[in-house]
């Protein structure tokens, strides 16, 4: 796993404050264009950045915390291979040395933000991300579960347009539509997006009243959720297509679903294997018996309980576990027999237990007898 605070020379417990003054001292240290004769510098100044995109941002930052890289890659961080282009890193590089109101100092040099390529290009959209909790039994057997989920979708009153007119959009006239303005200053030379039009290359002069000439509206759904058999704890589920809608046609995003099984009173879980206690009294572990056990699919399964069972011997019965959720098999169950002292006994009892007392042997405790014989030769030696 990339360790993001490790990168950035800083604590997990490090303030915003510290983890933008960590980034931009790497990232002005390894900036390709001050490192001519260094071919990594811009891998490090990429990583760094990447490192900066997930940790300055909050809601990024307490998904890596929880999830790690995982939950970044269904939650629109950044995670998993880091930054595609250079452009994507100088995007990140120039909002990091943004003011109070004047916006980033670059701004007046380039005119804003940067851009990997046209905004006229599909793109697809945001992913989303929920948690859901199921018990022991559903995410043994699977389930359907119904969740309500908030999304951006295009707008149904312009379309996704941003505008009902014909004439509501307009070329824009600072970059003739290309949503990019070429700038060169100091040791920067490249294409800005373009500060009027913010990268679309197109001004709405006629906004939509619904969506206010986004292009999209807010909408909760209700979806249902198809929990396999055989989830774990953590695992996470993927919902095509129920993200937030695509730019210029692009396809919509997707919904991750991480899942969160609760504790089970009963049963503990080791990989597909099920563990669970059964407790047996005195006389049923010194004569043997048949007791009737839970199964995680709540059927009973009639287990036989062998003549002088000890206390804490594990019985296994196969294939009554969890189903493997790759569907690469079925797990066993583990039946730890816990042997009861009794209490209370009454004085009948305690007659009877007395007599049988008197007729016990060794024989009828040989790990005992085996112990005591080697604490005899141990103090024997002394």
């Amino acid at each position: 796993m990339t360790d993001y605070y490790q990168i950035l020379g800083i604590s997990k417990t490090a303030t915003p404050e510290e983890i933008k003054k960590a980034y931009r001292k790497k990232a002005m240290a390894c900036h390709p264009d001050r490192n001519p004769d260094n071919p990594d510098a811009e891998k490090e100044f990429k990583k760094v950045s990447e490192a900066y995109e997930v940790l300055g941002d909050e809601n990024k930052r307490q998904i890596y915390d929880q999830y790690g890289e995982e939950g970044l890659k269904g939650a629109g961080g950044a995670g998993g291979p880091g930054f595609s282009s250079m452009e994507e890193a100088l995007r990140t590089f120039m909002g990091a040395f943004g003011g109070g109101g004047g916006g980033s100092i670059f701004d007046s040099f380039f005119g804003g933000g940067f851009d990997e390529g046209s905004h006229h290009h599909p793109r697809q959209g945001a992913s989303r991300k929920i948690s859901l909790t199921v018990t022991f039994e559903e995410a043994a057997r699977g389930c359907e579960k119904e969740a309500l989920i908030s999304r951006y979708i295009s707008c149904n009153t312009c379309h996704g347009q941003g505008t009902c007119s014909s004439n509501g959009i307009q070329t824009c006239s600072a970059c003739q539509g290309s949503g990019q303005v070429h700038q060169s200053r100091g040791f920067f030379s490249m294409m800005s997006t373009c500060h009027q039009c913010q990268g679309s290359g197109q001004m709405i002069t006629d906004p939509c009243n619904t969506c206010h000439g986004v292009g999209k509206e807010k909408k909760k759904e209700k979806v249902k959720i198809k929990v396999p058999a055989g989830i774990d704890d953590n695992m996470r589920l993927k919902m095509s297509g129920l993200g937030d809608s695509g730019e210029n046609n692009g396809p919509p995003g997707d919904l991750y679903v991480f899942i969160h099984v609760k504790p089970d009173d009963t049963f503990e879980r080791d990989g597909d294997d099920v563990i669970v206690e059964l407790p047996i009294n005195f006389c049923e572990a010194a004569l043997g018996c048949k007791k009737e056990v839970p199964t995680p699919l709540g059927q009973a399964y009639l287990l036989k309980i062998a003549e002088g069972t000890q206390t804490g011997k594990i019985l296994k019965v196969r294939g009554k576990g969890i189903t493997n959720v790759h569907g690469q098999g079925t797990g066993d169950l583990l039946v730890i027999v816990r042997v009861e002292t009794p209490v209370n006994l009454s004085s009948k009892q305690k007659e009877l237990l007395e007599e049988f007392q008197e007729l016990q042997t060794d024989k009828n405790y040989p790990k005992s007898s085996s112990f005591l014989d080697k604490i005899k030769v141990f103090f024997s030696r002394k």
